[in-house]
């Protein structure tokens, strides 16, 4: 019997990653490319199809070698119909994007909320594994997160149970992609991030971006973030202990309602940026005194990085075939 491998997309914000994996999880060959702004689902079904023809390639191996696809989707999918019902920061909504695209590819898909793939992921071959109880906030463009309660995913009766970038922190806060006000993504996500900087650059606060930046309207990337926080960039660094505290504070009442074993910090920010924003994140919640008398619950780095999600969705596509 041949040999089958499988195909792992995570679809971002500003990038869509691919991975090609054997059963096992080991990484064979890996492409990337740019989330266009305002791409429409025929345009992200193209991308994730030229990037499985560049997976297949680099790997020396056809269309027939690849047992199927899985697909991570920030936002809230309904799993039974590989539909996508809402997507805050992506035209997706509405597109039952797994059909579409078995059609264009001509092989099994499965769709997942980008999160819970990822920490389906860890769970699988990172920082979860031997983890009962643990709680994922992947902090990328925006804030996305996943559950998992006596080693089972929780994802509610819409599939939007772990909506939890959307909580709301502040209620008169900053406005959210999702149409509310002060959720912790409006706080938190790279997007809010670059909002700060963006604003404090406006009313004359100096900064190293404008000079790292290409352009002065390009995005600032959490790979930016990382550069100027190396530089010890006064403005960068308030901002990013503010997002910290906030994270933090979000991470207590995470406890309070799911009294986790781990929460695990992934995503774009956290990769670029965890050194930084990790011991701030930790301070914050030892400073909780209802769950003071409690055992710990530790708040780790995504073992799995930028791989949680890739890795998440083949065994996603791997448990469904």
């Amino acid at each position: 019997m041949e040999r089958k491998y499988y195909a792992g997309i995570d679809v971002g914000g500003t990038k869509i990653s691919g991975a090609l994996a054997t059963a096992e999880g080991k990484i064979i060959s890996r492409v990337k490319s740019p989330t266009p702004k305002n791409a429409s689902p025929n345009n992200i079904i193209n991308i994730i199809a030229d990037l499985l023809e560049e997976l297949l390639y680099a790997a020396d191996l056809k269309k027939k070698n690849l047992g199927g696809v899985g697909i991570g989707i920030p936002g809230i999918i309904d799993t039974s119909k590989g539909k996508v019902l809402r997507t805050p920061n992506m035209l997706l909504s509405g597109t039952n994007l797994q059909r579409k695209l078995e059609i264009k590819l001509n092989v099994r898909c499965a769709l997942g909320n980008d999160v819970n793939v990822g920490m389906l992921g860890e769970k699988w071959l990172g920082a979860i594994k031997k983890t009962r109880n643990a709680v994922g906030l992947f902090i990328g463009t925006g804030v996305g997160a996943g559950i998992i309660i006596n080693d089972t995913l929780v994802t509610g009766n819409h599939g939007a149970a772990a909506e939890l970038g959307h909580m709301i922190i502040q209620e008169d806060g900053a406005q959210c992609s999702c149409g509310n006000k002060g959720c912790l993504e409006a706080l938190v996500g790279r997007w809010a991030i670059e909002r700060d900087i963006r604003k404090a650059i406006q009313k004359g606060k100096k900064t190293i971006i404008t000079k790292i930046l290409d352009k002065k309207n390009s995005p600032i990337k959490s790979k930016i973030l990382r550069e100027a926080i190396k530089k010890q960039d006064a403005l960068t660094m308030a901002i990013l202990t503010k997002a910290a505290n906030n994270l933090g504070v979000a991470c207590i009442s995470i406890r309070h309602i799911f009294d986790p074993k781990m929460i695990v910090l992934g995503g774009g920010v956290m990769e670029a940026c965890g050194d930084f924003i990790l011991p701030i994140v930790k301070k914050t919640v030892q400073k909780d005194k209802f769950f003071s008398d409690i055992g710990r619950c530790e708040i780790v780095a995504s073992k799995l990085g930028d791989d949680a999600i890739v890795l998440g969705a083949i065994y996603l596509i791997k448990n469904q075939l």
